[in-house]
């Protein structure tokens, strides 16, 4: 499972108000919205207000944000919208439908993996934690392209320094002497399904690199890119630069439709956005419904009983397991999303704990069965008190572990060894308490034959 540095990090959006009486195509009125204090509100990382900073970046006047700082329109909510922008940066975000700041949609660019399946991600926030190993593709990751700046131009002959580790002096120099200044710190990575970089941690600079025919191409991905997003119901259709085809197309958006804030936010490297415009869509009849959404084959397990969470001990957490099933005061309710995935996050908002999730399989015989599963962060699978799996995904797991980190019901595969009768299946499940992104599971089994789900 590969992850660069730039698959994890996330930022969002906001929009404000002042007017401009165009028309779009539904002939609403599009509003423009001037970065000024009467219109927008900066918050850091700790919550405190700051200053709105405007500056003119690369030829546009534009509003920076610095990283963790968090930008809100103003008293404004909107329900179904086209919004459109220019931003900048390595990878901005839009948060719409705000209904307070730790839940909201959000849709995010990742400007590195430019032509790439997961170059645009949807991920619903649910109690400030960002799933992104848990909502992927094709349902809530895209493709799209994004321009490149051409920075330096440097000899073939270097191109045996270009391997993954720290960067040599005479890479560093010779970048150096193309006037890109790189610290001693800096690294080069290689990952097999992204493009290839070279990093400074010390000043968060990156540039890619690509081999020519004339030399080694550096590219630069903080360019302006033009975003448009239509939301309507539960869609959201996505807009690169080609602002009449998307390139993207979210069909179930998870909070449900509701008018809500818009937002910006950036949590890595200084990110600009310029141009904002919102206009409000008629809904009409495109709002989905429950039937709109493809269902799942019925062998997805859906229902579920959820605990109370607890801290978890390394050593006896399984009579802590044990404690809890006996207790049913314990545990409420919960159905899985459509798509049959569990996100913890929609319930509890503390992921340093565990939680037991349980489910009630009817056999009417004696039968093994496999069971497919994949979870985010650390998974112990019991039935009736019998331990199956134990296994950590950790933020960089395994090589064999999954798909480039993230959740796939297909990843992980188990055998049920079934009893007549009612079996108890139990996930012991904690959240990722290093980066507090993800924590989740979803789970099927290979045939219903003979077997009965609760």
């Amino acid at each position: 499972m590969k992850i660069n540095i730039y698959n994890f990090l996330i930022c969002i959006i906001g929009i404000s108000l002042v007017s401009c009486h165009c028309q779009n195509k539904e002939n609403n009125p599009v509003q423009e919205y001037a970065f000024n204090d009467s219109h927008w509100r900066i918050e850091n990382p700790d919550g405190s207000v700051d200053s709105l900073e405007i500056v003119d970046h690369q030829g546009r006047q534009s509003i920076v944000l610095e990283p963790g700082q968090k930008a809100f329109l103003k008293e404004s909510e909107f329900e179904d919208f086209a919004v459109e922008f220019h931003c900048n940066g390595q990878v901005p975000g839009f948060g719409f439908r705000v209904q307070d700041p730790k839940n909201y949609e959000y849709l995010y660019l990742r400007m590195m993996m430019s032509g790439n399946r997961d170059a645009l991600q949807y991920t619903p926030i649910h109690n400030g934690n960002l799933p992104w190993q848990l909502y992927n593709y094709p349902q809530y990751e895209g493709n799209a392209t994004y321009p490149r700046k051409e920075v330096a131009t440097i000899p073939l002959s270097l191109e045996d320094q270009l391997v993954k580790g720290k960067a040599s002096d005479s890479l560093l120099t010779a970048l150096r002497n193309k006037g890109v200044v790189f610290s001693e710190e800096s690294f080069v990575d290689v990952p097999d399904a992204s493009p290839a970089y070279i990093y400074d941690p010390k000043s968060s600079e990156a540039l890619l690199f690509e081999i020519k025919e004339d030399g080694i191409l550096f590219l630069d991905i903080r360019t302006w890119v033009h975003v448009k997003a239509e939301v309507l119901g539960n869609k959201m259709s996505v807009y690169v630069d080609d602002m009449d085809t998307p390139t993207f197309v979210v069909d179930d958006l998870k909070h449900g439709t509701r008018a809500g804030g818009i937002s910006l936010y950036s949590n890595f490297g200084e990110v600009y956005f310029s141009d904002f415009s919102i206009s409000e869509m008629e809904s009409g009849d495109t709002h989905s419904s429950d039937n709109d959404v493809e269902q799942i084959a019925p062998n997805y397990i859906t229902k579920w009983y959820i605990s109370e969470m607890f801290a978890k001990d390394s050593v006896n957490f399984l009579q802590q397991a044990d404690s809890l099933l006996k207790h049913k005061d314990k545990f409420k309710e919960i159905n899985a999303d459509k798509d049959g995935l569990v996100n913890i996050s929609r319930f509890y908002d503390d992921m340093d704990n565990t939680i037991v999730l349980t489910s009630k399989i009817t056999s009417d015989s004696e039968k093994e069965v496999k069971l497919n599963f994949d979870y985010a962060d650390h998974l112990v699978i019991l039935l009736n008190s019998e331990t199956l799996f134990d296994g950590g995904m950790d933020f960089r797991p395994p090589p064999d572990k999954g798909t480039e980190g993230r959740v796939f019901v297909q990843d992980e595969q188990t055998t049920l060894k079934l009893r007549k009768g009612v079996n108890r299946l139990s996930f012991v499940l904690s959240g990722d308490n290093r980066q507090k992104y993800n924590w989740g599971c979803i789970a099927k089994l290979e045939n219903l034959d003979g077997i009965s789900l609760e």
